[in-house]
């Protein structure tokens, strides 16, 4: 018998709107290809991670018909999300969910209205387009083009984004914000850029993006703390340049399982400026594995660090914001740069399951996926400061226990008891990537 089969023709169905060669793309396969039996499942799983992982479908089954022998055709079937979103926007504003419900941050409140059009014209576009007021007003649009001119490896993004703020978290004091507020507009800012994507392969990406900012601050706000931008200047305009390397060859983009990730990234913030230059290094790694049955493994490294010698607040930002060790939550810790560890051991406690809404007509939100983990954590964190501030320079860590959902559009809640350095235990929610 045979030990490999040759794939004569590749049938997608259920794209409605999706053009064949945005499915195709992520194929590890083509019509003509020669594949080896005892790995054919494993190939077959591998084309369905790769396809959700576009975020344009909520289901995606592929495999083999019409199969004889020494040759066989590939049947797709997927089911496509919606993809027009006009989204009232009523939200929290603080660092966090958590530090808006510790400390009563209930003024700090956005609203407004968010506008998406994904996978615009079927060849996975994206449009967005936010206005935002409350506690932090903002106004912006992006265009996002991952395949430009139908090329399969290059891609382009346009942003325009614009920001300004009655009330401001100025300094740091005891690792909490403090804020000010005036009836004028304390701070403002803007951030244009428009970013080129090379992607050669099914997993590795390069991104390069050239950006323009400016900050401007309020005289009430520089007599507070003169240096909240950088170097006493109560104006800042520069361009920037970054790059980015990804290699990621997870099962998911929300909540992987399988599979690791690698990203490095450098920036140069000042660019052909003489009031600031702020070199910035990055690099993050992710490994997920199952050792045994419903038993699954999570470990992850995140180490960025920004070159700046003199103090510049809305440079500083380290643990509270994106990241910070679970636990750590309610912490502000600025810096330069912070190195983070975060691991987890996750039981699968209700393994993948379909369930359909028979109420609800449309497939794209009748038919839904959903899963449930329990987990142990543990993570370890440093952040490095010249400036000598409390709590960095030093290790802080947290650990605990949690209760992890994912389901269909990319969802993944987190909801942990977590213990930190200080003997301090909260629960704490966590609405994003997993790890």
């Amino acid at each position: 018998m045979a030990q490999y089969v040759i794939i004569d023709s590749i049938h997608i169905q259920g794209n409605k709107k999706t053009k064949p060669f945005i499915i195709e793309r992520e194929l590890p396969f083509k019509s003509g290809d020669t594949l080896w039996l005892p790995y054919l499942n494993k190939t077959l799983e591998k084309a369905s991670y790769n396809i959700l992982k576009t975020s344009l479908f909520n289901f995606a089954i592929v495999d083999t018909i019409h199969s004889n022998g020494t040759s066989t055709d590939i049947l797709i079937h997927v089911v496509e999300r919606w993809y027009l979103w006009p989204i009232p926007v009523f939200e929290q504003a603080s660092r966090n969910i958590n530090t808006w419900f510790y400390e009563n941050d209930y003024d700090k409140i956005n609203y407004g209205f968010f506008l998406a059009q994904a996978n615009f014209r079927g060849r996975d576009e994206l449009l967005r387009a936010i206005v935002r007021v409350g506690f932090r007003e903002q106004y912006g649009f992006a265009y996002t083009i991952p395949h430009l001119f139908r090329s399969n490896t290059l891609g382009l993004e346009t942003k325009a984004l614009y920001y300004r703020q009655k009330q401001v978290a100025y300094q740091t004091i005891d690792n909490k914000p403090c804020y000010v507020y005036r009836k004028n507009y304390l701070y403002t800012n803007s951030d244009y850029s428009i970013t080129f994507t090379y992607r050669p392969g099914l997993y590795v990406w390069h991104q390069v993006e050239f950006a323009y900012s400016t900050h401007l601050i309020h005289d009430s706000l520089f007599k507070l703390n003169p240096s909240f931008i950088y170097k006493n200047y109560h104006s800042l305009e520069y361009a920037s340049i970054s790059y980015l390397f990804k290699w990621d060859k997870t099962n998911s983009i929300s909540y992987p399982t399988k599979g690791f990730l690698l990203e490095a990234s450098v920036m140069d913030e000042g660019l052909f400026s003489t009031k600031m230059q702020i070199p910035t290094m990055g690099v993050k790694s992710e490994y997920f594995y199952s050792p045994f049955r419903k038993i699954y493994m999570a470990h992850a490294i995140n180490y960025n660090y920004s070159f700046f010698d003199e103090h510049g607040y809305i440079f500083s930002k380290a643990f509270g914001y994106l990241v910070t060790p679970r636990g750590m939550e309610l912490y502000l810790v600025d810096g330069n740069g912070y190195f983070l560890s975060t691991n987890s051991v996750r039981w699968e406690l209700v393994p993948p399951k379909v369930k359909n809404i028979y109420k609800l007509k449309n497939e794209r939100f009748a038919k839904i996926h959903y899963a449930f983990y329990l987990s142990l954590n543990a993570d370890a964190g440093y952040v490095f400061n010249n400036f000598d501030e409390k709590l960095s320079n030093q290790w802080l860590y947290g650990y605990g226990i949690g209760l992890d959902f994912v389901t269909y559009y990319d969802i993944a809640l987190s909801v942990d008891f977590s213990i930190n350095k200080f003997a301090q235990k909260g629960i704490f929610f966590h609405f994003s990537k997993f790890i």
